[in-house]
């Protein structure tokens, strides 16, 4: 008689889960993209709940050239819900390097795998 064997199966998660996952970066943007001297720069991004829980508070980050531009925490946050940032700059003459961060401190404690959806690409500028 032939011997069977059990599998046991364990389960992995996915980046592609939401389990664990709690905040989003869902959109980034940084107009104009060739600003000039002097001229205001708009840097926005967009920040929703992905859980299915509220959110108490949302720290997030825009940083220039490593250096913080513009900070804040969003406050009771719904499940599902989202919001936007918008901050203003005054380009001056160099090269620099702009991105935003939802939670950069992982203050919501989300597994390393999951904070990378926090962090969107950064643009880089050059002004004349």
């Amino acid at each position: 008689m032939k011997k069977t064997t059990k599998l046991h199966l364990k389960k992995i998660r996915t980046t592609d889960s939401r389990k664990d996952d709690k905040v989003k970066v869902t959109g980034f943007s940084v107009r104009p993209l060739k600003p000039k001297a002097g001229k205001a720069v708009t840097i926005r991004m967009t920040i929703k709940n992905v859980s299915d829980k509220l959110i108490k508070s949302v720290p997030w980050h825009i940083v220039k050239n490593k250096k913080i531009l513009d900070h804040g925490v969003r406050f009771n946050l719904s499940a599902g819900d989202s919001f936007k940032i918008s901050t203003t700059w005054t380009a001056s003459k160099g090269s620099f390097f702009i991105y935003a961060d939802a939670d950069p401190k992982n203050t919501l404690r989300e597994p390393k795998i999951k904070q990378f959806n926090n962090l969107p690409q950064g643009t880089d500028l050059k002004v004349k």
